[in-house]
């Protein structure tokens, strides 16, 4: 669903599938399970996240392998990877 200069304030928000466009968002909780999500010139304040489906369930399992530090070192590689892309977990 598209959306298009829209507020959303204290709400849930779902992200999965939808297109967001010159939107604020105030007070809200993002949804998201890992599908296709187009966001382009919003505005945010005061947001949390719920990560569902698939991707919650991938998260839970980075954290039951590698912990805290290792899940968001795992994470930061994809926005900050090394030079050759690769990333190197904490030893512990």
């Amino acid at each position: 669903m598209d959306h298009v200069n829209q507020t959303f304030e204290a709400a849930t928000v779902s992200l999965d599938g939808n297109s967001y466009t010159d939107c604020t968002f105030r007070d809200v909780t993002f949804v998201y399970a890992g599908g296709p999500l187009e966001m382009s010139n919003c505005a945010m304040d005061r947001f949390a996240f719920q990560f569902d489906g698939d991707l919650a369930r991938g998260l839970f399992t980075l954290y039951q392998l590698f912990g805290t530090e290792g899940m968001l070192t795992i994470l930061r590689g994809f926005t900050q990877p090394g030079e050759g892309g690769e990333i190197t977990l904490p030893v512990g």
